[in-house]
Parts: C-alpha cells; sequence; structure tokens
C-alpha cells in the first residue's frame, strides 16, 4: 500500500508561494493509494464558504485531480482547518476526522494518525480548539457571511497559534508517540511540531515509529 502524508503547509490564499509548489507536489502524485493530510493544510478552513474556496481553489482543484486518479483521500483536522464541509465530504468523498483514527495497513500494521495539537497544546488549547468547532461557531460564521469569516480568519489563525506554540513541542508529540507504541500502534504519524523526521522507538517491549511529514 502506497501512502503519501502532508501536513502543515499553512496555505494563506492565492499569493501565497507555497500553493503553486504545494499542487506541482500533488498533480506530481502517482499510484499513491491513500493521501493522508495531517491537518493545517490551510491557514484556515471553516466550512462551506465561497470564499475561502476562491483562495485555495488552485489547491481543490489539484485534489480533485488526485480523487480522479483513484487516490482515496483521508484527512486529519488540525487547529486551522475545521469544518471541512460538503466539498471534501461529499465531492473528495475523504474520510474526514476531527482529531484521531487508529488506520489497519496491510492486515497486521496498526498506524496512528493526529494531527497531534490535542497531545501538544495543554488545556487551554484544547478548550480554544473545542471552541472552534462549535455549533454557536459555525452559526456565527453562517451569519457574518463568506468576506466578513475570510477578514477575521487572520486574527483567528494567529489566536490558534498563540495557544499551540510550545518550544518543546517536538519533544512532547514524540513522547506521546512513545506511549502510544507502548499501548500496541505499530507507527504514529503526527502533524504540528513543524519538525520532519522518522524516528525507530521502543516502548514497553515493543518497538514501533514515530514520523512526522514536517512544515510544507
Amino acid at each position: 500500500m502506497n501512502i503519501v502524508f502532508v501536513a502543515d503547509a499553512h496555505l494563506k490564499g492565492l499569493d501565497d508561494p507555497n500553493q503553486a509548489s504545494l499542487v506541482e507536489f500533488f498533480d506530481g502524485l502517482d499510484g499513491v493509494d491513500l493521501l493522508v493530510i495531517l491537518g493545517d493544510l490551510f491557514d484556515f478552513w471553516g466550512g462551506d464558504n465561497r470564499v475561502v474556496r476562491r483562495h485555495y481553489r488552485p489547491t481543490l482543484d489539484a485534489l480533485l485531480r488526485i480523487r480522479e486518479r483513484g487516490t482515496k483521500i483521508l484527512y486529519l483536522e488540525g487547529n486551522h482547518d475545521f469544518s471541512m464541509g460538503k466539498f471534501f465530504i461529499k465531492t473528495l468523498e475523504a474520510d474526514v476526522y476531527g482529531d484521531c483514527v487508529e488506520l489497519e495497513v496491510e492486515g497486521d500494521k496498526r498506524f496512528f494518525l493526529a494531527h497531534g495539537d490535542i497531545a501538544a497544546g495543554g488545556v487551554a488549547h484544547a478548550a480554544w480548539r473545542q471552541s472552534l468547532k462549535s455549533g454557536l461557531m459555525r452559526m456565527l460564521m453562517v451569519s457574518l457571511g463568506p468576506w466578513a469569516v475570510w477578514k477575521i480568519a487572520g486574527a483567528l489563525s494567529r489566536k490558534s497559534r498563540q495557544y499551540s506554540e510550545r518550544k518543546d513541542v517536538d519533544a512532547v508529540l514524540r513522547d506521546f508517540a512513545v506511549r502510544r507504541i507502548g499501548s500496541g500502534s505499530d507507527a504514529v504519524v503526527l502533524g504540528h511540531s513543524h519538525v520532519g523526521g522518522v524516528r525507530t522507538e521502543k516502548s514497553g517491549g515493543r518497538v514501533g515509529t514515530y514520523a512526522n511529514p514536517g512544515s510544507w
């Protein structure tokens, strides 16, 4: 099974050069069974918003082309993207998870996947994340309208970073992965830290892998 992981592009709109390079990467994927997006692909995504979709149209079109080539898409929401909406769930037919998922790979391997912010962010961040994903927030975004939501998106993104930035976040995520391996996971793949790498870890008499694709 050929799986590609990507995380933390934090795309900021049509003028962001990262968007063009990410689209080029997506268009170069061939023979991939599963694309796993580990959250924060966008610096802000908050549901079905036509202005947000316009700013990210090149990436969304590239994801459509990936899906048309037969690649399944799995999306783990991060702390900058939530309520992924109809485009991801209906159009892309992606599997979308708000927090984490355990994936069985090739019949006998257990992969634990998550963005990672819940493990690293602490109580304040967990409360902030819950408020962003609440029904009240969704109602507020609908009432404000798409242009107003896009204008306040930058402020929301900065606030999210305030609750999630920690100097020791990489070490915290690694410790979390080690515990998961000890409890039965063969591999733990997280984003959020923006620190890429692949490590072999031992815990509870078991050996597993902790991987992070790092920042796009």
